[in-house]
């Protein structure tokens, strides 16, 4: 018989962000073989308007928080752990919601897949808060 030992909190915490973080690069990679997007890229247009050093930048900060999350999952004690968990998967689960409604309309075309990702990604994020709050206190 298979035995199916307990993986403890921080590393599912861990674990669920780091498929956030491969379902991130996914997406962007597909997105490059969509018409037209090598050469948005090539000309600095990004969904918000053209790149701009500082726009990188907050790009860059949007990425890394859930980069950290694998890492802080496992080293921070349980209760800040448990809130930050909690409050970045709620942030970035927003996020989410806010690309599927402005993405709502190319059902059928070349983003479907996107919404796809995101649905995913709001399932991970659900799953983060599920865990986070069902934390055992034993």
């Amino acid at each position: 018989m298979l035995i199916d030992n307990k993986v403890n909190t921080k590393s599912k915490l861990a674990a669920h962000w780091a498929c956030l973080m491969s379902l991130y690069i996914y997406a962007d990679y597909f997105e490059l073989k969509t018409p037209g997007k090598i050469e948005e890229v090539m000309n600095l247009k990004t969904p918000v308007g053209n790149a701009t050093p500082e726009l990188l930048v907050i790009f860059s900060l949007i990425l890394i928080v859930p980069s950290l999350m694998i890492v802080l999952s496992v080293i921070l004690k349980p209760k800040i752990n448990k809130w930050l968990n909690i409050i970045v998967a709620l942030l970035w689960a927003s996020m989410s919601v806010l690309i599927v409604i402005g993405e709502i309309n190319g059902i059928g075309g070349w983003y479907s897949f996107y919404l796809l990702y995101q649905f995913a990604e709001l399932f991970v994020f659900g799953s983060i808060i599920w865990h986070a709050w069902h934390w055992s206190k034993h």
